[in-house]
Order: structure tokens, then C-alpha cells, then sequence
């Protein structure tokens, strides 16, 4: 029954009591008439006083974060009350935006005469995404349960999960480029300066790195002017929507190839090399510059998912029609069929380089994805084939009390 109807029969029951009481008489009816009498009026002053001046306040352990780590928040709640607040419950509600998930936290207290309340809790193994707050809901009531307030307050906070960046093997992120293998990691010390142009010879520069074209041509000595910048553009291109099988694996793969690219870019920015984004759902598109931003790519990687824009293979062609010469593809998928390896074909006819990373979740490759792999293989593509089972797939984490 609501707040108001139990205060309405306990109102009805103190007429009562001292009606009774008035024509029979007697000390148990006027003790029952007086007692409720006073209950209700204590449950009056409750709805009247009980919640004045509440404020809730909250605090974020950051703004930014990695999957799989924990946001610890501490919420403060104060109130200016004149009567003691028995009992009340919390109840904090956030929603990832990507997946729709709702994580509830809800908090049993016993203030009495507290008017300030201090407590701490976590959300734990963030996922990739936003985590945007919902709502707070406080509910209190009287001793005996005749008179229950509500509150809700509503504020802006909310928190980007960054991927986890994963790395595949060494051996296996080698594109086959035309002049060569282009190794596309290089550790984060790799510290090859790469050569935006030159400059004339000053005292103290290495020999090594004497311009001899230049010098030769200009008559005196010039010498190379290194810059951390990036020689080789590399376009990374992610399939945002996996035909998995079964359908529960869509998301879990998508998540695999996000870490992927994650790791790519970490890498790439390591080594100083340049690296474009672009996904087939309805991301932002980084074209391959000349300093590798990894805040971007985090931002925009954080991002990825929803309604595909259009589909990968359509995405191949476009991007190996867009990008400047030279420029090689890494394509990270999930469905590996007759229309992606056609588009693949077309991006090799343009002279691209070309990797094709397969995530799957399989316990091995069919018939048909072996087919596709071969002839991708002798198109003059490599391809790298990166089983995800079930027991690495990542789990959406709780909430929890954490301690100050």
C-alpha cells in the first residue's frame, strides 16, 4: 500500500479510537486513541520535515579509464532534517551507452540525528564505452512505516573507458608490401629517427647522417634533419559489425578487434609511424597524419559500435580508393566471406598493402574461411587468424562497497 493510503487508515483508526473512547469511556480506549493519535502526528511532521535541504554530492576517482579497471565513487549526502531519519536507502543507477546495461547500487543506512553521511563505492571491470550516471533515488520513512519520502536527484557525471590495448604476435604483423616485408610494430624503444628532410651541416652533427645526394648537388654539406615523424602511412580498418556464430559472440569479438586496434596504435605510436582510423559503424574517420595522436585514437576507439554506417567490404573499397599512394591497410574482421576478399582483391589491384587480421571464436577455421585465408594468402595479403574462446571473453563487472 502507498505512504498515503497507510496514513489515511491510521487517520481513520485515531477518529475512530477517540470516538470510542468518547462514548464508552475506559482507559484502553483512550490509551489506543492517544497512541495512534501521536503516531499519526509524528508521521505528519515526517512528511513535512523529513528530505529538507537534501543534497547529494559525488565524486569520481577519474574521468578517463582502461577496461577492466574499477571507478571508485564517493558520494556525500547531507540534510537539514529536524526530526531523526530512522532509516533510508540509496540507490544509484548508471547505464553503459554502448550495450544499454544498467548497474544498480543500493545502500541500506540508519542516520538517526546524522545530518551528514560520508560512503564510498566502486564499479568494477568497466567495459570499453561510456558509463553515464542515471539517477539517485533516496527513500526514507518513520519508525513505523506510515510515512515514506522519495527523492531522486539527477546530474551530469559520466566516465570513457578506454580498451585495453592487445598486441598480436610479432611474426604475424608483417604486411607484404610490394618492395618488401614492412614490419607494422616496432617496440615502444625503437628510436630510428625518421627524415622529414635536410638541412645545412652544423659543427657536431654525425657523419652518418650526411645528405650525400644533397651535398653533391649543392656544393657544400648538408646533412639530414630527423624528426619524429612518420615516412609510411598505414590506414587501420575495424569490421564494427561481426557476422558471429553464435550471435552472443558479436560483441565479444567486436571488443577483441578493439583491443587490437588499440594495440596497434600504441604500437605504431611507438615506433613514430603514422596510422588512420575508420570502422564501419558511425565513427569519427582519423586520416593518417604525420604525428600519431593516441588520445584521438583512444577517444574514437571508446566510440566505436552501434548501427553500421555501411558494410566492411564497401568500407575496403572506399578506403583504398581515398587513401594517398603508398599507404598500406590493416583490415581487423570477423566475418571472413566471398564480398570481403573481392574487395580485398580490388584493394590489391590499386597496389595496397594489405593485412587482414581474423578474430574469431571458433575452435578452428572451416573449409570456407581456409579458402578465403589461401587466396587472400595469394593475392599477396597476409593474413593473421586469432582465435577468441569463450573464456577470454570479457564480463560486465558489479558494484561493490569500497572502503575510504
Amino acid at each position: 500500500m502507498k505512504s498515503w493510503g497507510k496514513t489515511s487508515l491510521l487517520f481513520a483508526g485515531c477518529v475512530l479510537s477517540v470516538l470510542l473512547a468518547y462514548w464508552q469511556g475506559g482507559f484502553a480506549a483512550w490509551y489506543l486513541g492517544i497512541c495512534l493519535t501521536l503516531i499519526w502526528i509524528q508521521a505528519g511532521l515526517f512528511y513535512v520535515f523529513a528530505f529538507q535541504g537534501l543534497s547529494i554530492n559525488r565524486q569520481l576517482s577519474g574521468e578517463v579509464f582502461v577496461a577492466g579497471e574499477d571507478v571508485r565513487i564517493t558520494l556525500g549526502i547531507e540534510h537539514r532534517a529536524r526530526m531523526p531519519l530512522p532509516w533510508m536507502v540509496i540507490k544509484e543507477t548508471w547505464v553503459h551507452e554502448g550495450s544499454g546495461a544498467q548497474i544498480s547500487y543500493s545502500k541500506l543506512l540508519f542516520p538517526w540525528f546524522q545530518s551528514t553521511l560520508l560512503f564510498h563505492y566502486k564499479i568494477t571491470g568497466l567495459m570499453r564505452g561510456v558509463y553515464r550516471f542515471a539517477g539517485c533515488e533516496a527513500v526514507t520513512g518513520d519508525l513505523f512505516g506510515f510515512a515514506v519520502r522519495r527523492s531522486r536527484r539527477d546530474d551530469l557525471h559520466r566516465c570513457v573507458v578506454y580498451p585495453k590495448p592487445d598486441t598480436l604476435d610479432r611474426s604475424g604483423m608483417t604486411f607484404h608490401a610490394d618492395d618488401g616485408e614492412v614490419p607494422t610494430v616496432r617496440g615502444p624503444k625503437a628510436e630510428t629517427p625518421l627524415i622529414s628532410g635536410v638541412r645545412d651541416y652544423a659543427s657536431g652533427d654525425p657523419y652518418h647522417r650526411i645528405h650525400w645526394k644533397s651535398t653533391a648537388r649543392l656544393n657544400r654539406l648538408m646533412t639530414k634533419d630527423p624528426e619524429q615523424a612518420a615516412s609510411a602511412k598505414r590506414m587501420l580498418l575495424l569490421d564494427a559489425a561481426p557476422a558471429a556464430g553464435p550471435a552472443e559472440a558479436a560483441q565479444p569479438l567486436l571488443e577483441k578487434g578493439v583491443a587490437l586496434a588499440a594495440g596497434f596504435f600504441e604500437a605504431a605510436a611507438g615506433g613514430r609511424e603514422s596510422c588512420g582510423f575508420a570502422s564501419s559503424s558511425n565513427g569519427k574517420r582519423i586520416a593518417p597524419a604525420i604525428r600519431p595522436d593516441l588520445t584521438l585514437a583512444y577517444e574514437v576507439l571508446a566510440s566505436v559500435g552501434g548501427k553500421p554506417a555501411l558494410s566492411f567490404p564497401d568500407l575496403v573499397r572506399k578506403e583504398a580508393a581515398a587513401l594517398p599512394p603508398g599507404a598500406s591497410m590493416l583490415c581487423i574482421t570477423s566475418t571472413l566471406d566471398v564480398a570481403l576478399v573481392r574487395a580485398i582483391f580490388d584493394a590489391r589491384s590499386r597496389r595496397r598493402s594489405v593485412h587482414v587480421v581474423y578474430v574469431h571464436a571458433k575452435p578452428s577455421l572451416s573449409v570456407a574461411e581456409r579458402e578465403g585465408a589461401s587466396q587472400l594468402q595469394a593475392a599477396g595479403c597476409s593474413f593473421t587468424e586469432v582465435p577468441h574462446p569463450r573464456s577470454q571473453w570479457p564480463k560486465q563487472g558489479g558494484v561493490a562497497d569500497a572502503t575510504a
